[in-house]
Parts: structure tokens; sequence; C-alpha cells
């Protein structure tokens, strides 16, 4: 980057742009080298998440304060606050970052955040190291908010993030909202951020089990894993609160961690066994309060006992747990998406520069002809772009249309499989309705993904999708290689997706509402459509399947608020019957939307493309119209041999990106 800001016949603006990419692309570098996953907290409210995340990434400390009897306390200071009462009101997370970045992020971190007034991107800086106060004043609703900036008193805090330059794990974490929050937003802040995770850590007290007000939120993870398959690590944490000896002299913990262990095998079954594949070793027991106490008994030189209280801890089990996630897997596909990112950055500028050492091999006549070329190939272009997406999305309904088909037969499937079971169960009972709805997400799943299911279809009519994408550039432009040449190396008939970062011309919003534009669906907008866009773009197997839990859900839930209204077991189970009706109707216009934010998405990657083509094409010409006006002025070897050079390198290295870009 840094040498191609100095080749010859380049735009002058690439100086300094140039350099920019070489900072960003040593971010990307270290970004890949440390952050390699995201991880995404859940749990109820006052579960110890927070506690947990700061114990995790060794930001947690205690210290001693003095009291009102004259005497000093523990108190243990973390980078997020805490609280045993639900008082978090936003989404918070802890990012690691190169020491170097370009915010101070040593000590306890870089705080910035977001409103909700704020656009999408638009982060505002707070500052390094702040004190406990001011991270709660914007995380917390009780807290004072005259600590906070006075420029963001007075405005709802939609996330906050912490930057951290010297962190323990190679990880972002994400403190999302507890269950039960009272502000309906963080539903929706939930659905987004598991969209995005890698995995999840469900997080609960070790002061108490699991119960039925647990239900809703592990089947709603649960219903997300069967379509995603992302790992789940299970978490008892504050270990160290509940050490009292039970009858039997072992630890109250070990009873929790016994009894949770239990609750999920027999809640979360599959083929009448528990599905080991989602509660894998069941949960692990932490404290992150005993590390801390460790931490403080080692800088004051109790250095055995120090020890001890770090074994107790259990925090390094839990930190390896996170480590063999990213080396059995999860880490790789971090590594790919960090690869697309410097590949959307380098192969732009790596396509300048091959047009440049091709231009400069050419002779006068050759310019000529090639300026008459340039500039019919940018008069089609003016033509053409309106006509290929009105084509295209013709042809993407005329897929949809046959993908859904199957779901005609959708709500009998489920009336076969679910009737005879639901008149057999007792649906005052939340436990029993539970293993309905978690019967009803696997038969969901089975039939979706079977030979002839819905996401079977649509991969097909996908991959031809794709097809219809090539088949139509190659008609419009009579050029079969155009494809292959377009910019930013993504129209590959494999890898039609480009980083929503790196297409500042088009949003999440603007996707979802020209999907349901195009097949004529409104009300899943309004609903908001990031969640939406994130699973229909997150490149998983069946990515319309993963609307199949959301829906279900909202379903569920109106079948769960009307049931405290009805008296009677058999009109219970009557409407639980009923509603599987509205619930296919449901899925089957979540997933037709779905498929066309996937199809919308590619043709707005294709429009990116030929526009992207279009302005390299235009800069092209102006080039060759200078080089046939001044063709003395040309030192033409010496940038041959220093384009030769660039172009070679660049070649290797995207190369290099492409191969893990395929891990």
């Amino acid at each position: 980057m840094r040498a191609a800001s100095a080749a010859p016949e380049t735009p002058a603006d690439w100086s300094q742009e140039l350099l920019e990419d070489a900072g960003t692309m040593k971010r990307l570098r270290t970004r890949a080298a440390s952050t390699l996953i995201n991880v995404a907290l859940l749990g109820a409210f006052s579960s110890g998440k927070s506690f947990l995340l700061s114990g995790l990434q060794r930001g947690l400390e205690l210290v001693e304060v003095p009291t009102s009897n004259g005497q000093t306390a523990d108190k243990f200071v973390g980078l997020l606050p805490s609280s045993p009462i639900p008082t978090t009101a936003c989404p918070a997370s802890v990012v690691p970052v190169d020491e170097q970045a370009t915010v101070d992020a040593s000590g306890t971190g870089y705080l910035r955040v977001r409103f909700t007034d704020s656009g999408e991107d638009e982060w505002e800086d707070v500052g390094n190291s702040p004190a406990p106060s001011v991270v709660a004043a914007y995380a917390m609703h009780e807290a004072d908010m005259t600590d906070r900036l006075r420029a963001h008193r007075g405005r709802e805090v939609a996330e906050l993030e912490i930057m951290l330059a010297k962190a323990e794990l190679p990880a972002k974490l994400y403190d999302l909202p507890g269950y039960g929050s009272p502000n309906p937003i963080h539903d929706m802040i939930v659905r987004t951020a598991m969209a995005d995770a890698d995995c999840f850590m469900y997080v609960t007290h070790a002061s108490r089990t699991l119960s039925e007000r647990d239900l809703d939120l592990i089947r709603f993870l649960y219903d997300h894993y069967l379509l995603s398959r992302k790992r789940v690590v299970w978490v008892v944490t504050a270990i160290d609160a509940a050490d009292n000896l039970d009858f039997r002299n072992a630890p109250e913990w070990q009873a929790t961690v016994a009894r949770n262990n239990d609750y999920l095998r027999e809640n979360f079954t599959l083929d009448g066994r528990p599905d080991l594949g989602f509660i894998g070793e069941g949960f692990l027991p932490v404290s992150p309060a005993n590390e801390a106490r460790a931490d403080k008994l080692s800088a004051d030189g109790a250095e055995a006992a120090a020890q001890r209280m770090h074994a107790e801890s259990r925090m390094a089990t839990l930190r390896q747990a996170i480590e063999d996630l990213i080396s059995t897997g999860t880490g790789t596909k971090h590594i790919a998406a960090v690869a697309t990112e410097a590949q959307v950055l380098m192969a732009p500028r790596n396509q300048v520069l091959t047009e440049r050492l091709s231009n400069e091999r050419l002779e006068i006549d050759e310019l000529k002809e090639l300026l008459e070329s340039q500039q019919r190939g940018l008069e089609l272009l003016d033509t053409a772009l309106p006509r290929i997406r009105e084509d295209l999305e013709r042809k993407l309904q005329n897929r949809i249309a046959r993908t859904v088909r199957p779901f005609t037969r959708l709500a009998g499937h489920l009336h076969t499989e679910l009737d005879h079971v639901i008149r057999a169960t007792d649906l005052n009972r939340p436990t029993k309705a539970n293993q309905i709805q978690v019967s009803k997400a696997q038969v969901l799943r089975t039939w979706i993904e079977a030979q002839a299911g819905p996401a079977t279809l649509w991969t097909e009519q996908f991959e031809a999708f794709k097809q219809d994408i090539v088949q139509t550039v190659d008609q419009v432009f009579g050029d079969k290689d155009l494809a292959g040449r377009l910019p930013d190396f993504t129209l590959d008939v494999n890898n039609l997706s480009v980083p929503q970062q790196a297409r500042p011309s088009t949003t999440r919003h603007d996707v979802v509402q020209r999907a349901a534009a195009l097949v004529g669906i409104v009300t899943p907008v309004a609903a908001g459509g990031g969640w939406l866009y994130g699973l229909a773009a997150a490149g998983t197997l069946f990515p319309p399947a993963g609307l199949v839990a959301g829906v279900a859900a909202l379903v569920f839930l109106g079948v769960h608020r009307r049931k405290r209204r009805i008296s009677s077991l058999q009109v219970l189970q009557d409407e639980w019957i009923s509603a599987m009706d509205s619930e296919a109707a449901a899925i089957k216009e979540q997933f037709t939307l779905a498929t066309s934010v996937q199809g919308t998405d590619v043709i707005d990657h294709l429009m990116d493309n030929l526009a992207q083509y279009r302005e390299q094409l235009e800069r092209s010409r102006d080039h060759v119209r200078e080089r046939i006006a001044h063709p003395e002025n040309q030192a033409r070897q010496g940038s041959i041999d220093q384009l030769e050079s660039l172009c070679t390198e660049a070649d290797a290295l995207l190369e290099s990106l492409r191969t893990l870009k395929a891990m």
C-alpha cells in the first residue's frame, strides 16, 4: 500500500488514501491475530454477566474502601458496572485492540457510546480509563446522569463499547440485556447481536438454579442453535457466593451445577435423548471474584494463597473453553471475514495498477482504439443499468416463487406431527409447554432442510440465480470475461457477497426495504430489518431458515399471553393447534422476505460493481486521452518496471487472502 502510494500514473488523491488504507490494513492484521471471535453473553438479569465479562478480560480489581463505621470493606471494580437489581439500560461490548490504535486504549480502556438518535455507525467518544461512575452513567438507568459529558446528558444510549489494549482473551465480548428487560428495543438488539455472534455464553448465578422463567430465553437460544449450529458455553458464575457446605458436606454451588445440567437434559432433547450438541459438557463453575482476590494476594506477596485462590476461581478453565472454540473452527470464520475486508481494500487498487500497466505498454494507435472502446462501454453502461436491475428482479421473483411452493404443505405437516402430542400435553405446565416448542423447532428444521424442503430448494435456486447474473452480464455486454474483471474481485459465481462497510452506497435498511417491495411484504420491515438482514446475509447453510425461530417465538408468545384468560385445558390446546396455521403463514412470509433480501443484496452488489466499473472506465478513458495528447512526456519504461513490481506483489498478496478466506 505504501509503495503503491508513490506509483506512477495513479490518481492524485491516492497518496493520502493509500497511507490511510495501509493503517487500516495494519489494524486488520492485528485483528486477525487477536480478536478472533465475537462472544455474546446471555442470561437473566443479575446473573453476573457484566461481572464475569470484566473478569474474563482481567479487568476486575479488588479494592479496599472505607466504611461509615471507620472500617474498610472489599469492593470489586470492573470494566462494566454490575448491580444486584435490573438496572442495565443498554448492551455493552469490550473489544481488544492494537496497543498502537488511533485512541488510547490503555488502562481500563477507551469508552465510546452510540445513542438512539445517532446513525448506525456514529459513535461518540467519552475517553480513556473513565471512572466507574462515568461508565455507569451511560450504561445504567439508575446512575447519576451528571457524570456524563455535558453534551450527552438527556440522550438515550443505544450501546456502549470499551476498546481495550491489553485484553486477556482474543475475543470481543458482548454483554446483552438481561432477559426480562423493561425496554422492548432490547429484543431487537438481542436478535441482531445473535446473528453477528460466533458463539454464545449463557450465564447463570450460583445462588439460583434454572427454572421456568429461564425457558423462553434458553429455548430462543436453542432455536437459534438448531438453525445456525453456533456453539454455547454454559457458565455458573459467583460460586464463591454459594460455597457453604450442604448436608453432604459439598459446596452448594455443586448442587446448582448438577441441577442446571439436569434441567437442560430434561428440557432439550433430540429423539428422546439430551441434545448434547446444544448442551455440550454442561455448566462450568467459575468465580471472577476469587480470581480478583488471587491477584490482590499476589500483589501483597502471598503467592501460595494466591495460587490456591486462583485455582478455586476456575477462570482459566473457562478461558480455555473459549480458546478451544477458536482453535476448532470458530476463529477461522473470523479470519476469513478479516481477509475479505483486506481483499476489498486491496483488490480495487490492484485493478487500477494493472490497468495502468496495461496502458503503459500500448502504442498510440492502440490507445486510440482503446479510447473508442472505452467510450462505447460507458455509453452502454449508461443505458443498460436500469434494464439489468429490472431483468434480474424479475428472475429473482420467479426463483423465490419456486422455492416457497412447499409451504402450502407446512401447516398440514405441523398438524400431523404435533396435534396428537399437544392433545396429550398439559400446556398449563411451562416445562411441558417448552417440550412442545422444542419439538416444533426440530420438526420445522427437519422439514425446511429436507431434500424437497424450502432451504434445499433455495440453495439450488440461489446458485441458479448467481448464474442468471453472470449470463445477464454476458448478454448485455457481449463479453464472457467481463464478470471476472469487475471491481473488488467479488463478482464470482461462488462469492457474490461483500462486507457492509465496503458498500457505502447501500444500507441494511435499504436492502430490506427493496426486498420487501419486491415481494410485496411491508409489515416485517417496520418491525425492524437489521436482524433480518444479518441472518439473511450471514452466509450460513440455510440462511432464510434462521427466521423460523423468531417467527415461531412471536406466535407462541401470542398464545402464551392469551392462555392466562383460558380456563379449560382443551380450549388452550385448541388455541395452540389453531395457532400453527398462522405460524406456518408467518414463516412462509418471513422466508420469502429473507430469500428476497439475499437476492436483492446480490443485485445491489452487482449494481455497485458496475457503477465502480463505470468510474474506473471513465478514469481510464481520461488517462488514455492524456496519453494521446502528450505522448512525448511518457517515461514509459521506468513506469512499466515500477508497476510490474507492484502488480506482482499485489497478485501474490491477493492470492494469500483468497486462501485465508477459504479456511
